[in-house]
């Protein structure tokens, strides 16, 4: 098989329990929205949201009674990708050679919330609170019987899209002949109250690029695929083309430009050998807020001329509402729904085109018939994160675009930066002192005044440490010195166990203590699993490739990413990066955690004549090195830059 390509498909949402369901109704113009019942909406504008349908919720929480809604929708959604592609494992089996990639934005919230409410009422939080939020991805693993390599990565609403590209790196390096990725974000009041306090969500309809659009409305689900290349699989499409990037503009607002979605739409033709003239189809993000909307139809318009008056644009939030990390992987089954059956869901609520986003053509309020073979997804997110896929017919030829990764090429490590509770600085000193990559109670204290100030410009206001350490760190690595390199060139793939755990349990409990109109919009952006790799893109205008790891995790995969963009062409220089914070408050009580940041600049050449690298290695020494994060991801990372 020349690409991967999807075999199987799974999605819950507020349309229904099934893609079929799902694509039935949206054909028939139908919404999902009613009145939220997970909280008491009564404090917020807009009481409606894309909640699970009373029936679908109750049979989750009857299969799974000891799971939040979130660990329900992914096993839910991952057994019907993995059922209907063919899969032979059995309950209580394991595939060693099925991935696992899980995508959200902000993680299993449920638990967290229940968690963290405990805190504050009892100053107490122990393990068994916190472990449906610590081990979400291993339990998925185990109950979905994927046992070979596995990631949880935030890209904030372009995470469902940005997956694909982990999941296909996992084929590419040949560690897995199937992976299944799931994408998923159940609502809660913390991400509701956050982002009613951003202004983003409407009082009114979902209207995309209508004049009277005025904000979203976020929905809750679980969509899932089955990518592979195994010889002899039934595809539904090929996946020839992905790609990801970040604006390196602002943490909240779109860049003015619509560079950042044009050129990571322009990256993924770029790896599919295809040009715009090839598309077809398009699904936009199209989130029915007026800044995105017009920046998106802007970005559509620059990369395919003439033509996007004469394409079809879907814009399916109308109906599924924002389903945040499942958004782009949604979107994407529908897309491949829609050419298999020749009908496109239409855009429901639209009224009159906006003339700031003209010449879409967004189907407006009826179904379409329309027999196509190629199309491109654009999916983007808060922190300037965007992810693009093109995807074809199978029946399609495609040019042979799937990256091989050579495990045997070295690659190699200009510079390392670190802030550690042992010592902060850069270069190969680093290797001579694992001490300082070790954890040591006691130790974290010496970080507890640490300021980035010193080593960063652009960054202004609130700052959370995980951020600050992750900055200095990047700094120390050589990331203000880009060199002759373009900002589209450099990109970054960073590791968090808990990234801004910390800020997030302080808007917590803001809103738990005082109430969601005083819970701050200014500390909500930057409680985000994401926050602190979105910051170093803006800050060292890194607007390549782009990935942000997180959770309990192998720290491989982060180095992975960077490796295959370095080979793969798509980046010059890429900087994988390693960060945590402990905050007590938001961790249980006697969890030990170092906390610091280590940054890692690496080239797929040797240094010019006249400079120096650090060492070099090869991704085969990377992948048969243990790890273990139970110290979060800095402690782990002991175990492969010291070795």
């Amino acid at each position: 098989m020349n690409n991967a390509c999807i075999s199987g498909m799974g999605l819950v949402c507020c349309l229904g329990s099934s893609v079929n369901e799902v694509y039935q109704h949206m054909c028939a113009g139908d919404a999902g929205f009613r009145l939220i019942d997970r909280f008491e909406p009564a404090p917020y504008a807009q009481k409606m949201a894309g909640q699970l349908p009373p029936d679908v919720e109750a049979k989750l929480r009857g299969d799974f009674p000891d799971e939040d809604i979130a660990a329900a929708m992914i096993k839910y959604a991952g057994a019907q990708a993995l059922a209907q592609a063919g899969s032979t494992t059995k309950a209580g089996q394991s595939d060693r050679r099925l991935g696992l990639v899980l995508a959200t934005n902000f993680g299993p919230m449920e638990s967290l919330e229940w968690a963290w409410r405990e805190r504050l009422d009892t100053q107490s939080l122990d393990d068994a609170s916190f472990a449906p939020f610590d081990d979400i991805i291993q339990n998925a693993a185990t109950a979905l019987g994927c046992s070979g390599p596995h990631a949880q990565i935030s890209m904030s609403c372009a995470s469902g899209a940005a997956a694909l590209a982990v999941a296909r790196d996992m084929l590419a390096a040949g560690r897995a002949d199937r992976v299944l990725v799931v994408a998923y974000d159940a609502l809660s009041e913390f991400c509701w109250c956050g982002l009613s306090n951003l202004r983003t969500i409407t009082t009114d309809l979902m209207r995309p690029f209508d004049k009277r659009r005025s904000g979203t409305i976020f929905s809750e689900g679980a969509a899932a695929v089955v990518l592979t290349t195994a010889p002899g699989t039934t595809a539904l499409a090929s996946l020839p083309g992905i790609a990801t990037n970040n604006n390196a503009f602002h943490m909240t607002a779109p860049s003015k430009d619509a560079d950042g979605s044009r050129l990571v739409m322009a990256a993924a033709l770029h790896a599919a050998g295809m040009t715009p003239d090839a598309i077809e189809h398009i699904c936009a993000h199209a989130t029915s807020t007026s800044a995105n909307d017009s920046t998106e139809a802007a970005a559509l318009r620059n990369l395919f001329g003439a033509r996007f008056a004469t394409l079809t644009t879907a814009a399916h939030k109308s109906q599924l509402g924002h389903l945040m990390g499942a958004a782009g992987l949604a979107e994407a089954i529908i897309t491949v729904m829609a050419m298999q059956h020749g009908v496109i869901p239409p855009t429901i609520n639209h009224e009159q085109l906006d003339p700031a986003c003209e010449p879409v053509n967004c189907l407006p309020r009826k179904a379409v018939t329309k027999q196509f073979k190629t199309a491109i997804t654009n999916s983007a997110g808060i922190g300037g994160n965007n992810a693009a896929l093109v995807i074809c017919s199978p029946n399609l030829p495609v040019a042979d675009t799937l990256p091989a990764l050579d495990t045997q090429r070295n690659v190699y490590v200009r510079q390392v930066g670190w802030v550690l509770p042992g010592h902060i600085g850069k270069g190969g000193e680093i290797l001579e002192h694992p001490e300082w990559l070790q954890w040591q109670d006691g130790r974290n204290q010496l970080l507890a005044d640490f300021s980035a100030k010193p080593y960063i410009s652009s960054v202004k206001g609130y700052l959370d440490p995980a951020g600050a350490f992750l900055l200095a760190a990047m700094t120390l690595a050589g990331a203000g010195d880009p060199g002759d390199i373009p900002p589209a060139r450099r990109g970054i793939s960073s590791l968090s166990r808990y990234g801004a755990l910390g800020s997030a349990f302080a808007f917590f409990t803001q809103l738990a203590e005082k109430g969601p109109r005083l819970a701050s919009p200014l500390i909500f952006p930057h409680g985000y699993a994401n926050t602190a790799g979105n910051l170093a893109a803006i800050e060292f205008n890194c607007a390549g490739p782009h990935m942000v790891f997180y959770g309990r995790q192998n720290p491989h995969e982060a180095l992975a990413f960077a490796i295959a963009r370095l080979q793969d062409g798509s980046a010059d220089e890429m900087f994988t990066a390693f960060y945590e914070s402990a905050v007590p408050a938001a961790l249980p009580d006697g969890r030990s955690l170092l906390s610091g940041g280590v940054a890692v600049r690496l080239a797929a050449t040797p240094a010019p004549a006249g400079q120096q690298d650090l060492f070099s290695f090869t991704p085969a020494e990377l992948f048969d090195r243990p790890a273990d994060t139970s110290n979060g991801a800095v402690a782990a990372l002991a175990l492969l830059i010291s070795s």
